[in-house]
């Protein structure tokens, strides 16, 4: 795979990756543990996929010496997730209610 290909896909991944992340930060300080299950489900395994990809990417950048690789996908990586947990937030914001609501007994 190229790597502007691989880059995609990582976006792509880091940004459900943080949407998930911040759905189980939330979810963990609601009222209701069956929602916070499902999402504590949904953002451990995309972290795990993540985790592959992103190692993946990196360990071929180090063995080949790629430096700005490395960087490219730091910075995609960052820019995704951030957008990913802002997109859920404003989500969450607009749509949580009863014991799903942070801070719901």
């Amino acid at each position: 795979m190229n790597f502007i290909a691989t880059m995609l896909g990582l976006a792509a991944v880091a940004f459900v990756q943080n949407m998930a992340f911040t759905a189980v930060s939330r979810s963990r300080n609601s009222g209701d543990v069956l929602h916070h299950a499902k999402w504590s489900v949904a953002s451990n395994g995309v972290w795990f996929v993540m985790q592959i990809l992103l190692w993946g990417t990196i360990w071929k950048a180090v063995e080949a010496g790629s430096w700005w690789q490395i960087a490219v996908a730091g910075a995609v990586y960052v820019a995704a997730t951030t957008a990913g947990s802002c997109l859920m937030m404003a989500h969450m914001l607009r749509t949580e209610d009863g014991k799903r609501k942070v801070g719901a007994r």
